[in-house]
């Protein structure tokens, strides 16, 4: 791996954390999407795509012969086939997985897989994706795995939690498959609702600098640094404004400027998905 790349620089924090492979990214994009919950649209896509050329220029070196597996939908944002092109001149092939969270708590989520293609196939994959838990990804390489032999794995995560890379870890571990994992500045505490990656959360591994900024920037309370439908910024915009109303009014940061992108809940049934995470916080019935 190349640790500096531009203005960006990958910190590998595996003796440190405990979990094999796993390396810190610090650059301008990626403090743009976790310490900006207001970035939607155009703007959030595009520090999508600048965060993942940075991801793929840290490995550049080492993937010319990788295929993608896109895990449906929120591994559609990391757009590493454009990064892949715009950095190396890679064409990078493509499978296709579909996974639904069922259950959700702060260890673990049930995960079932609705849909998969494997047409690209590879022995070296690149994967793109939020990771709370770890489920998602272990769920969708025991799929992939059932169906061609994987050596080399990549994951590069915008957000991710400390539990989730030891999953990933331990799963790579028992099936011999050699691992490097990304996550964007910090190695994150994941909340008791199982969604909520917070710089606060006693857990988290990150620089001083990072928790003071959150600790500033949401008054001290343990905000999520990315939405809990993460890519429904540009996806499903009016969604994330309805799941930031949500947070706001469990916070009590009603008015404040980190989570001014909010619209009150015509009707609760289109964050229905996300409910676990404000479950026995906040109550839909007394709004």
């Amino acid at each position: 791996m190349i640790s500096e790349v531009g203005a960006s620089v990958a910190e590998d924090i595996s003796e440190a954390s405990g979990v094999r492979g796993l390396n810190l990214v610090h650059n301008r994009p990626l403090e743009q999407l976790l310490f900006d919950r207001n970035l939607m649209g155009v703007d959030f896509r595009s520090a999508c795509l600048e965060a993942s050329r940075f991801f793929v220029a840290h490995i550049a070196n080492e993937i010319s012969a990788a295929s993608e597996l896109v895990i449906l939908s929120k591994g559609l944002m990391y757009q590493l086939a454009e990064a892949a092109r715009l950095e190396c001149q890679l064409n990078l092939p493509m499978n296709l997985i579909a996974t639904s969270r069922q259950a959700v708590t702060s260890q673990d989520a049930m995960v079932d897989v609705a849909y998969s293609r494997f047409d690209a196939g590879g022995e070296t994959l690149l994967i793109g994706d939020t990771v709370a838990s770890g489920a998602t990804i272990v769920a969708a390489l025991a799929k992939y795995c059932s169906e061609h032999e994987l050596k080399r794995l990549y994951v590069f995560s915008y957000a991710g939690a400390l539990v989730g890379a030891a999953r990933v870890s331990e799963y790579c571990r028992d099936h011999d498959i050699e691992l490097t994992m990304l996550f964007g500045l910090a190695a994150f505490g994941l909340g008791s609702n199982g969604f909520d990656l917070s710089f606060l959360h006693p857990q988290s591994m990150a620089r001083q600098e990072y928790i003071a900024r959150a600790r500033r920037q949401f008054e001290g309370h343990p905000v999520s640094a990315v939405g809990w439908d993460f890519g429904a910024q540009s996806m499903s915009p009016e969604k994330y404004r309805e799941l930031c109303w949500v947070e706001a009014k469990m916070w009590g940061l009603e008015g404040s400027q980190c989570l001014a992108k909010v619209s009150r809940p015509v009707s609760f049934a289109n964050i229905r998905s996300e409910s676990g995470a404000y479950d026995g916080i906040f109550s839909p019935d007394d709004y």
